[in-house]
């Protein structure tokens, strides 16, 4: 997590000696206005022309075709209009994590709790969750102060077996990870990268694949067997996993793996809280969400640890700087900002994209350009990992505070100096994380026209600003083409079934609910993606509707090149075929699916099949209005 972006005002700290952050504003600020005024003005002299045509349309067809293009092109302006807020007012912080200890001692520093959240340890490997355990476990942070509670609402032993390797491996990785004071504190990240070799990495290299080792077996075997069981303690925690206990219906499972004020590594030093948790399943509630999880996450640290800063976290996700909890305390604590800011949020990064990124995976936009200019708002929005939260902000503001059913996990609460283990304290967290905890509760020419360079400027300026603020950022002009390209493919797939889910929702109709990425990906996969080939193996339905857009525009552009060459307007179908041709261009690699290619990423049968009877149909009904 790097390259932080700041949720809150956008003040730089001007009191404070020395600084701990500040705050510039982007050069192009002003030029992103000019530009806007313009392309506004551009865009209400196009409406207004298609305005006109609409009323001079004579005949039905004529008018459903003008009113067509004159509902998109205003759908079109609206998503441009809302994405200015974007480029108004972009700001780059940066902040001074080494003056911290100038202005407040190591013992001053307020506890984090960290929640890490996974589902499914067959997509979502748990030996990329130890990583990502192992990664703030080592921060460069007190570590009696740090507790790391893993959510796994998949409720699977597997995940819990990979916890207990974790915290096994933590006494030899958190003093190795000092003693060497490397930068990427994820054995994985750290062991697949270019990094200097010594006697000590050799052996802590040795240990971590053992671990890695016994991690997978246990993965393949489906359970953990007797032999990779060492303890009394191991043996109770993994025996809840009865025939009675389902993924839908099981009991709170709570186990503490690591106790600050009890364990500690190889070098005497203490470690980190690390507690797994399986919040309770019923088949009659409907709490089977990521929210419902993290709700329970914040009750149950409330009662164990009421950490006063959250960092929230993807369990395929690690921290690669191990100051980053340092860097988020600069305005954390900073006094101006306390009772205004809400998180600190640091944008996610991808690895593993091939050089081109052929899906468009980096999401730049989303992740590093819009969040800047979010900033210099009132701040961006939360990606759903890499965050700093302020635990209050859950309840609200002095004065709107929202007071839970249990006092003891009020966010002013100081815990008690009982150990986490005590049976008072498991309890409690018990009881909040039980399903039925949140009911009744607050939780949960158309050449020669004038009109024609209108057209071209509203094409070229906004795919034109678009891309010049991609590669202001870092990107290319390959990977900004992938990425719009993808946004198209988006929008026809993910985007349109989301809306009709969200929809079918809204009217009370059940629907398939949060579904897991497959994070698993065999050779093949890998290869046709390193060679930047798209990966259509899977029947999905939402290769429909954009092989049905393909199809449609390619019919289309090669309908108006035969007009053109039979003798037809060339001027007339210019803009028309210009369009089709640039969306044939972005559709090439939907083609070479569905005609080309042979191998298992190819578009399936089935969906080519669907596809081509949906044009066919759409053509005839198209047929009967323009007779009519």
């Amino acid at each position: 997590m790097e390259d932080l972006r700041l949720r809150g005002f956008n003040t730089s700290s001007t009191t404070s000696t020395p600084p701990l952050h500040t705050l510039r504003h982007a050069r192009r600020t002003t030029l992103n206005r000019v530009f806007m005024a313009v392309y506004t003005c551009a865009i209400l002299a196009h409406l207004y022309h298609h305005a006109h045509k609409l009323i001079e349309s004579t005949t039905l067809a004529s008018f459903f075709i003008t009113l067509s293009l004159f509902i998109s092109d205003i759908i079109l302006a609206i998503i441009w209009v809302m994405q200015q807020c974007f480029r108004v007012a972009i700001v780059y912080r940066s902040e001074f994590p080494e003056n911290l200890e100038k202005v407040m001692k190591k013992s001053d520093f307020p506890a984090l709790d960290v929640f890490i959240c996974t589902a499914d340890p067959y997509k979502e490997p748990p030996i990329r969750l130890v990583s990502t355990a192992l990664s703030v476990m080592a921060y460069d942070y007190p570590t009696e102060k740090i507790s790391v509670y893993v959510s796994d609402d998949g409720g699977s032993q597997l995940t819990l077996f990979a916890c207990m390797e974790a915290a096994k491996f933590a006494s030899h990785w958190l003093p190795f990870c000092r003693k060497t004071n490397i930068i990427d504190r994820s054995p994985e990240a750290y062991f697949a990268s270019k990094h200097s070799w010594s006697s000590d990495a050799e052996k802590i290299k040795i240990m971590y694949e053992r671990m890695k080792v016994r991690v997978e077996n246990v993965l393949e075997l489906g359970k953990v067997s007797e032999e990779y069981i060492t303890d009394e303690s191991e043996r109770r925690a993994l025996s809840k996993w009865t025939d009675e206990f389902t993924h839908q219906d099981h009991s709170t499972i709570i186990k503490v793996l690591l106790e600050s004020s009890k364990n500690k590594d190889i070098t005497d030093h203490l470690m980190p809280n690390l507690i797994y948790l399986s919040r309770e399943k019923s088949k009659t509630s409907s709490h089977h969400f990521k929210a419902g999880a993290l709700n329970v996450l914040l009750r149950v640290s409330a009662a164990m640890t009421n950490a006063p800063i959250i960092l929230t976290m993807d369990c395929d996700t690690y921290s690669n700087d191990p100051q980053t909890p340092l860097r988020a305390l600069c305005y954390l604590s900073n006094p101006q900002l306390q009772s205004k800011l809400g998180y600190v949020q640091f944008p996610q990064m991808f690895h593993g994209i091939n050089k081109n990124d052929t899906y468009g995976s980096e999401y730049k936009r989303a992740f590093q350009t819009n969040p800047m200019g979010m900033d210099g708002l009132l701040g961006p929005n939360y990606m759903g990992t890499g965050c700093y939260f302020n635990r209050r902000v859950f309840f609200g503001g002095p004065s709107t505070f929202i007071s839970p059913e249990i006092t003891e996990i009020s966010p002013y609460n100081i815990v008690a100096n009982k150990p986490i283990q005590s049976q008072q304290i498991l309890d409690l967290a018990h009881k909040v994380a039980g399903c039925s905890y949140e009911n009744n509760t607050k939780w949960g020419f158309e050449l020669s026209e004038p009109w024609f360079f209108l057209y071209v400027f509203l094409f070229l300026g906004a795919y034109g600003s678009d891309l010049l603020e991609f590669i202001v950022e870092g990107g290319t002009v390959q990977r900004w083409w992938n990425d719009q390209r993808m946004w198209t493919i988006r929008v026809l797939s993910s985007y349109l079934f989301a809306f009709l889910e969200y929809f079918l929702k809204c009217l009370g109709i059940s629907t398939y609910g949060f579904s897991l990425t497959n994070k698993v990906v065999d050779d093949e996969q890998s290869k046709r993606y390193d060679q930047g080939v798209f990966d259509f193996g899977v029947p999905s339905p939402m290769f429909v509707p954009i092989t049905v857009a393909a199809i449609i525009n390619l019919v289309s552009f090669f309908m108006g090149l035969m007009q053109v060459l039979k003798g037809s307007n060339s001027e007339e179908l210019f803009l028309q075929m210009s369009m089709a041709g640039f969306v044939v261009v972005n559709c090439m690699p939907i083609y070479e699916a569905v005609v080309l290619r042979r191998d298992k990423g190819r578009m399936p049968v089935k969906i080519t099949t669907i596809s081509t009877c949906l044009v066919l149909t759409l053509y005839v009904l198209a047929s009967q209005v323009l007779f009519i």
